[in-house]
């Protein structure tokens, strides 16, 4: 995976398990998947 892309992906899921009004289920892998997918070229 491109190191910058992992970045942000360490970022996002940092930011979502910090979120106070809500509790949030992530699993880093999903959430990296689906990052990853947006980036994809067609």
């Amino acid at each position: 995976m491109n190191p910058k892309l992992e970045h942000l992906v360490d970022l996002i899921f940092k930011k979502l398990m910090t979120y106070k009004k809500k509790k949030i289920f992530i699993e880093k892998e999903s959430l990296n998947k689906f990052i990853s997918s947006l980036f994809k070229e067609n």
